[in-house]
């Protein structure tokens, strides 16, 4: 039989080209990975004339856009184009571990046909040590032209030419170099405007390992775009695409941040476990390890409170959400997509939906996992990108890696460690104020810092409960653990503060007991709070000196609180006592009160005291004779009518009424001999006594309005007194042809009564009035603001209302009503 054998058509360049890396950033980091393992110390990007106003279906066919990756590491010789580079498949990387103390990033064979992706031509201008300067073209059209079952792909012939410095000068437009290798792409298939080529940065940011790897080596990748320095003039630093491209932001957050990191030694046989939180080592945890096919991987893991997330858009213009989550690098190069937005490879956050107030999702954490050692022979069974570059195989090491559930990956063991104490020990960094509002007030003040943090409880409070759950949060076994070393300057300073705290609360306690008068119940809260105190320095680690004299003070302070309480006890118990006196003997003044208050006793002794009242009974009788003398001069005289006489004898028979009510007033009165020591409520009073005087008056003739709300005086008082001020003035609004009298009292304090008496009558003349002498003067004796008066009555009301710490002046007319109004005060 005859020997047959695999042909390659022509059709195969497209399929490990353009078809196979779909994404041109990829495309674009596996040329910088190629610069990266021939040992440039830079791999520039330039962008040529991609700034163009054709149609989108024109620029496919005539744009003269490039893009050019130039970069000064070893270059390639005749030999290594032919036999290597255009070898398709072959890498001589997968025999080798490292080259030029890097280890190397690619493996496959196939990057070279990232060009093929980017752009339809390829010059190669390449230079090895001392030999010459080659060009080779490659235009990868011609393999699309031809869909031919007979054409392989070696049937494409290539230029290859040795050219001059000058001649590379002339058609690159850029400057000579000793050796390395310049790709120059043009006729771009995509339109790489300014939002692509910012993507195309951010990729590169996240694509370069912040830890460096190559450190010995260093490494940069610049964008060279000149058709947009002037666009991004105005643009913000993280929205410019010119430059050096840097991964700056998790050193940036390694002091703003609570992080976890873990390492696995290069020998795989053990893993040293870091938690730090705002700037302090919390513990160092050095365990075996338990994944016997990991080694020499590193993890990094940072919780972004709502502070963190504030900094890292403050430092880096995007959003940590939009920036990204856990990132996958080997080797120090990235693996995309792993940890791009939206990507949840490691299934946090469907993890996170089974218990969202106790799991950490990509919304909260940033990081990396960093592999290195990685040998690129697929022979080997490690990790290995697959052939499309878009992230690695998930075989036995993937899944110790990533393995999210019981028994955990080695990610998940390290994660969850974080998660426990963001949970249980931190308590999620709970502030008072919105996401929003914090973000706000750290973009918008220039002077922030982070001493203006504002969180729900107190470091020392968060720190002690931190330290009390380091056990729980490192959950491992005795003989899985091989040191543990927690942060002794943490656990002394959480000491001093506790001490601070302790002495603080002494000096407090001693504040109170020297500038306060304290209850027996207050002593013994004081008590309460030394003995929680001297429990919290009992057991808590410090200073073995500085504890004793906290001790001491404690003792002795409690001994005086102790002495303080039997004493105030005693004090205390002393005015219970007088208290309960007090209140029987207000009990029995009440009694005394309500016997002496109202004009209800049945007593009909008159005391001498009482015959002031007679004298208004003088004066009705003195009425009455008038009435009759009056009736009988028009008798004798003949000179009345029948309505004239029966007029005359209604007065007569009001008046003898009015006598016969005065009468009743004395007798039902129970007045005591001594004027002065009568108890009562002088408002009660009043009332009650004009409700017993109005009954004298028929309604139409003379009516009496009280008016007051809750209002009382209780004090010793003449009520012959009052009774006196009161008769009179009703006598003057009477002579004043008043219908209505108004007596309205207030209390303007407790400890004063005042009185407005207003009647509707004729008022007081206006010679009174002029000014206040003038009010005063008809208080003086002999002075009459009547006809006919005596020039006794308003003297007498002043002199009585003395007798009671009262006084009384006329405040005018029209005031309550149309007639004369006096104001009272009796305190």
């Amino acid at each position: 039989m005859a020997k047959v054998s695999f042909r390659t058509n022509i059709l195969l360049k497209s399929i490990i080209g353009k078809d196979l890396i779909t994404d041109d950033n990829i495309a674009v980091l596996e040329l910088v990975k190629n610069s990266f393992d021939a040992g440039s110390n830079e791999a520039k990007i330039i962008f040529r004339d991609v700034v163009t106003e054709l149609s989108a279906k024109d620029y496919k066919k005539y744009n003269q856009s490039k893009i050019i990756l130039r970069d000064t590491g070893s270059g390639m010789s005749e030999y290594d184009l032919i036999n290597k580079w255009l070898n398709i498949a072959y890498s001589e990387k997968k025999s080798k571990k490292e080259e030029f103390n890097r280890q190397l990033a690619g493996n496959k064979g196939v990057g070279r046909f990232s060009c093929d992706r980017l752009g339809k031509s390829l010059v190669i201008y390449t230079k090895k040590n001392s030999e010459p300067l080659l060009k080779l073209s490659i235009d990868w059209t011609e393999f699309e032209k031809i869909d031919d079952i007979e054409k392989n792909i070696q049937d494409i012939d290539f230029e290859l030419d040795e050219i001059s410095i000058e001649q590379y000068v002339k058609e690159t437009r850029l400057e000579e170099f000793e050796t390395g290798t310049t790709l120059f792409i043009s006729n771009l298939r995509e339109n790489w405007d300014l939002s692509k080529i910012q993507s195309l940065k951010r990729q590169l940011e996240r694509f370069i390992n912040p830890n460096q790897n190559f450190e010995a080596e260093s490494f940069d990748v610049t964008i060279e775009a000149d058709e947009f320095q002037k666009i991004e003039r105005g643009l913000p630093e993280s929205e410019k695409i010119n430059g050096v491209v840097k991964n700056r932001i998790f050193s940036k957050l390694d002091f703003k941040a609570t992080y976890i990191k873990a390492n696995i030694s290069e020998d795989g046989k053990t893993i040293t476990t870091v938690l730090r939180d705002r700037g302090n080592e919390i513990f160092t945890l050095k365990e075996h390890n338990p994944f016997d096919l990991l080694k020499d991987i590193e993890i990094n893991i940072y919780y972004l409170n709502p502070y963190s997330k504030a900094y890292f858009r403050r430092q880096t213009g995007i959003r940590s959400v939009d920036f990204g989550s856990i990132f996958l690098f080997i080797n120090g190069f990235r693996i995309p997509p792993y940890g791009d937005q939206g990507n949840d490879w490691l299934g946090m956050e469907l993890r996170k939906g089974q218990g969202h107030s106790r799991f950490l999702g990509t919304r909260e954490v940033i990081g990396r996992i960093e592999i290195n050692g990685v040998e690129l022979d697929d022979e080997k069974e490690d990790f290995f990108i697959i052939s499309n570059r878009s992230g690695v195989d998930n075989n036995k090491h993937y899944e110790q890696l990533t393995k999210n559930s019981a028994p955990y990956g080695y990610y998940f063991k390290t994660f969850r460690r974080l998660e426990r104490f963001v949970d249980e020990g931190i308590k999620w960094d709970s502030t008072p104020l919105k996401e929003s509002a914090i973000e706000k007030k750290v973009l918008d003040d220039k002077n922030w810092n982070e001493g203006k943090e504002e969180y729900k409880e107190d470091l020392l409070t968060r720190n002690k409960r931190v330290i009390s759950i380091i056990e729980k949060i490192i959950n491992a076994k005795n003989d899985e653990i091989i040191s543990l070393s927690i942060n002794k300057e943490l656990v002394t300073e959480l000491a001093d503060e506790q001490a601070k705290k302790a002495k603080a609360e002494i000096d407090s306690i001693v504040g109170q007991l020297n500038n306060k008068t304290l209850s027996s119940e207050q002593i013994t809260q004081l008590i309460n709070d030394l003995k929680s105190s001297e429990n919290e320095i009992e057991n808590f680690p410090g200073q073995a000196s500085q504890i004793e004299l906290l001790k001491k003070e404690q003792s002795k302070l409690k001994l005086e609180l102790e002495k303080k309480f039997e004493e105030t006890k005693e004090l205390e118990d002393e005015a219970i006592r007088l208290e309960e006196e007090a209140k029987k003997l207000q009990e029995e003044l009440e009694l005394e009160k309500e016997k002496n208050t109202y004009l209800k006793t049945s007593s009909r002794t008159l005391t001498e005291d009482a015959k002031g009242l007679v004298h208004n009974i003088k004066i009705t009788s003195r009425k009455i004779s008038s009435s009759v003398d009056n009736l009988y001069d028009k008798i004798l005289n003949d000179s009345y009518t029948k309505n004239s006489l029966l007029k005359s004898l209604g007065a007569i028979k009001f008046q003898s009424e009015k006598a016969n009510k005065i009468s009743k007033i004395i007798t039902r009165s129970n007045f005591k001999t001594d004027r002065n020591a009568q108890i009562a409520d002088v408002v009660q009073y009043i009332k009650q006594y004009i409700e017993i005087y109005s009954d004298i008056y028929p309604r139409n003739e003379l009516e009496f309005r009280i008016v007051e709300k809750d209002t009382s005086l209780t004090k010793k008082f003449s009520v012959l007194d009052m009774s006196v001020v009161l008769d009179d003035l009703i006598s003057n609004s009477e002579k004043a042809d008043a219908s209505l009298i108004e007596i309205d009292m207030t209390n303007p304090s407790k400890e004063e009564l005042r009185i407005l008496f207003s009647d509707d009558g004729k008022g007081v003349a206006e010679k009174f009035l002029e000014d206040e002498k003038s009010k005063n003067k008809i208080f003086e004796l002999g002075i009459t603001t009547t006809n006919g008066g005596s020039g006794i009555g308003l003297n007498s009301v002043r002199e009585g209302l003395k007798s009671m710490n009262g006084t009384i002046k006329l405040i005018g007319n029209n005031v309550k009503l149309k007639g004369a109004c006096f104001e009272i005060i009796i305190k």
